[in-house]
C-alpha cells in the first residue's frame, strides 16, 4: 500500500515517530522504566516538532482540530490542577512525575501530528507487545518458579497484569482492522497471537481487579463489532466466550479459581469480624473505611499525600483501622485517592480523563469502516478499563498509570482522527478522513 493510502508521511522522521509508536506500545512492562522510554522519545521529537512550526516550510503539520485541542486543554489542566493541589499541601515533589509524563504526552502529540506514521506501527507495536509479555510471564511461572509473574519496580504483579490485560484487548481490537488488510492472514495471526500473549500474562499474575471489567469490556465489543454479527454468529462467539472463561476459572494451573477462592473467602470473614490467612481484600475495605473518614474531614480541599499516610497510620497504631493499612500510601482507589489527596478539584479532574475518551470516541462505533471502529473500541477500552483497575488499585498515584493512560490516548486519537478510512459499499470502496465522517455520522449528542 502506498504511503497516501496507510495515512502515513513519508521520510526519515516518520521512521523515527514510528519506532516512537512501536516503543511506546511494546517496552512499557518488558524493561526497567520502560514506560518513559517511548513517550519519552515521541517527546523529544515533539521538540523538535514544535520549533519547526516557528518558520515556515513545505511539510505542513496536521492540525489538532476541535476534540484534539479539546484533548490537549484537558491534559493540561489535569497537570495545573495537580501543581495547584500539591503546591496548596507542599506535595510538588510527589506529583512531580505525573506532571512531567503529562507534558511529555503533550509533546508526543505535537510530533504525532507533524510525522504521522503508518498505522501498522499502532497494531504492529501492540500485538508483539502482547507476545513478548506473554512469553516473559511463561518464562517467569516455568523457569523462575514464581507464583505470580510481574514486571520491573514498580510493576509489580497487579500493575503488570492489568496493564498486560488492556494489551491483550487492544490486540482483539485490531483484529477487525486486519480483516480488511491485504495481508489479512499475517496480521490475524500475529494480533490474535498478542492477545493471547496479553490474557496470558494477566492470568499468570494472579491478578484479580483487573477481570472485573470484562463485562463493561465485553459490552464495548458488543457494541463496536459483535452487534452487527448474525443472530448464529452471535450466539456460537458469546458461547466461546463462556467456555474460554470457565476454562480459565477450571484449570488449576491459571491459579484462578484459587485467587477467587480466597477473595470470597476474605470478604466472608472480613463481614463476621473474623481473621484470615490471607489480608489482601480485607485490607482494602480497612484502607476505604479509613480514607472515607478522611475525606468527609476534608472534602473541599483534601489531606495532601504525606498528611493522608500519617493518618492513616495513626488510626492503625490507635486500632482504629488494622495494622495493615499503615504500609500503603494511596487508598488502593484512584477516586478515593484522588478524594483524599487533592480534594474535590482532584476527583473532578481524574473524573474528566474518564470522561475524555467517551466524547472523543463513542460516536466511530457506528462507522461503517472496521479499521475506524478498531481504534474507536480500543479508545473507549482504554477508559473503562482504567476505570475498573481504579476500583482495587491507584493506577493514577503512580507516573505510569498517568503515562500510559495519557500517551495510549494520544496515540490512539491520532491515527483515528487523521488515518484514511475506507467507508464499505456494494458498488465501490472510497476513502474518507475520520474527521469527515465526525460530521456524516450520528454523534449520539457528543461532538464537541
Amino acid at each position: 500500500m502506498s504511503a497516501k493510502r496507510e495515512g502515513s508521511d513519508k521520510g526519515p522522521m516518520v521512521g523515527l515517530t514510528w519506532a516512537g509508536v512501536v516503543a511506546t506500545m511494546v517496552l512499557p512492562v518488558l524493561l526497567p522504566g520502560g514506560y518513559w522510554l517511548g513517550p519519552l522519545w515521541l517527546a523529544l521529537l515533539g521538540v523538535f516538532a514544535a520549533l519547526r512550526r516557528l518558520w515556515p516550510s513545505q511539510h505542513q503539520p496536521r492540525d489538532f482540530g476541535d476534540r484534539g485541542w479539546g484533548l490537549a486543554i484537558v491534559l493540561l489542566l489535569v497537570a495545573l490542577g495537580l501543581v495547584i493541589m500539591a503546591g496548596v499541601h507542599d506535595d510538588l515533589l510527589k506529583v512531580a512525575p505525573r506532571v512531567l509524563a503529562i507534558g511529555a504526552v503533550l509533546l508526543a502529540m505535537v510530533a504525532l501530528h507533524t510525522w504521522l506514521p503508518s498505522i501498522s506501527a499502532f497494531w504492529g507495536g501492540v500485538a508483539l507487545g502482547g507476545m513478548l509479555t506473554g512469553a516473559w510471564s511463561l518464562w517467569q511461572r516455568l523457569e523462575l518458579g514464581v507464583s505470580r509473574a510481574s514486571g520491573h519496580d514498580p510493576l509489580h504483579a497487579i500493575l503488570f497484569g492489568n496493564i498486560s490485560l488492556l494489551t491483550g484487548m487492544f490486540c482483539l481490537a485490531g483484529v477487525a482492522w486486519a480483516i480488511s488488510r491485504p495481508r489479512r492472514p499475517v496480521w490475524l495471526l500475529v494480533l490474535l497471537a498478542g492477545a493471547i500473549g496479553g490474557v496470558m500474562a494477566s492470568v499468570l499474575s494472579g491478578t484479580r481487579g483487573g477481570w472485573i471489567a470484562m463485562p463493561l469490556i465485553l459490552l464495548v465489543f458488543h457494541r463496536g463489532f459483535i452487534s452487527r454479527l448474525s443472530g448464529g454468529q452471535k450466539v456460537s462467539l458469546w458461547l466461546a466466550v463462556a467456555v474460554l472463561m470457565a476454562g480459565l476459572y477450571l484449570v488449576p494451573q491459571t491459579g484462578v479459581q484459587q485467587r477467587i477462592s480466597q477473595a470470597v473467602d476474605e470478604v466472608t470473614h472480613y463481614l463476621e469480624g473474623e481473621a484470615t490467612d490471607t489480608v489482601s481484600v480485607s485490607t482494602r475495605f480497612e484502607m476505604w473505611r479509613g480514607t472515607g473518614r478522611l475525606i468527609l474531614e476534608a472534602p473541599l480541599l483534601g489531606h495532601g499525600a504525606e498528611t493522608y499516610h500519617s493518618r492513616m497510620v495513626a488510626m492503625a497504631e490507635l486500632g482504629e483501622l488494622a495494622e495493615t493499612v499503615a504500609s500503603h500510601r494511596h487508598a488502593h482507589n484512584d477516586l478515593l485517592d484522588a478524594w483524599v489527596k487533592y480534594g474535590l478539584p482532584g476527583l473532578v479532574l481524574l473524573l474528566a480523563l474518564y470522561v475524555l475518551p467517551l466524547w472523543l470516541f463513542r460516536s466511530g462505533l457506528s462507522h461503517s469502516d472496521p479499521g475506524h471502529r478498531a481504534l474507536a473500541v480500543s479508545g473507549l477500552l482504554l477508559p473503562v478499563a482504567f476505570i475498573d483497575f481504579g476500583l482495587t488499585y491507584s493506577f493514577m498515584a503512580y507516573a505510569v498509570g498517568v503515562m500510559l493512560y495519557g500517551v495510549w490516548l494520544v496515540v490512539i486519537w491520532t491515527f483515528y482522527r487523521h488515518a484514511p478510512v475506507r467507508s464499505s459499499s456494494r458498488t465501490r470502496d472510497r476513502e474518507k478522513t475520520p474527521s469527515d465522517v465526525e460530521t456524516a455520522v450520528p454523534s449520539l449528542g457528543l461532538n464537541g
